[in-house]
């Protein structure tokens, strides 16, 4: 359900650095400096570099042509451009990943957690949330960020969700890959 930790390092190496050259590209967070490691940082200025990213992906591209990459980082990085952005419900905690249903597109997709499972993140389920799903190594995760709505969800609803997923599961499966 979470990343090994060699991808993990791998994975946070890479989006920190691209958030580095967002956030010097376009001056959001006076202080953000050049983090190696996500602990201690502030989840709203990496919210707000990280809004700009998804906003305009060819900024991946100016990244890619500038940064001193290995070939294993520029593809890493590269296949970001194929990221979904939205609210999600997730919906359900598998032993391989969690689900997120996206009630628009009625597609449902196997998130790994990066460094916990994404469910112990959150109080319960199903919930509502708001992140970006991105490709990694042939999995999907999420960029790191969670923004959660405060609505809870009567029996009703739960149950039409869960009909829902199984509709979905059996019609088109569930996305584990991104590339």
């Amino acid at each position: 359900m979470v990343l090994p930790i060699e991808e993990r390092n791998l994975f946070f190496k890479n989006w920190l650095k691209l958030l580095t050259f967002v956030n010097n590209e376009y001056k959001i967070v006076s202080k953000f400096g050049a983090p190696k490691n996500p602990v201690g940082l502030d989840p709203n200025d990496l919210i707000q570099i990280r809004d700009k990213l998804w906003e305009n992906k060819s900024i991946i591209d100016k990244y890619l042509n500038q940064a001193r990459l290995k070939n294993e980082d520029k593809n890493i990085v590269s296949s970001w451009k194929n990221f979904r952005k939205g609210k999600f419900l997730l919906i359900k905690s598998l032993k391989k990943y969690s689900v997120l249903l996206d009630i628009e597109k009625e597609k449902l997709y196997g998130i790994y957690g990066i460094s916990s499972p994404i469910t112990d993140l959150l109080p319960y389920l199903p919930i509502m949330i708001e992140t970006v799903l991105i490709p990694f190594n042939g999995k999907i995760i999420y960029d790191s960020l969670i923004e959660r709505d405060n609505i809870s969800f009567g029996k009703n609803m739960r149950q039409s969700f869960h009909e829902k997923y199984i509709e979905i599961k059996q019609k088109s499966g569930i996305i584990n890959s991104l590339e």
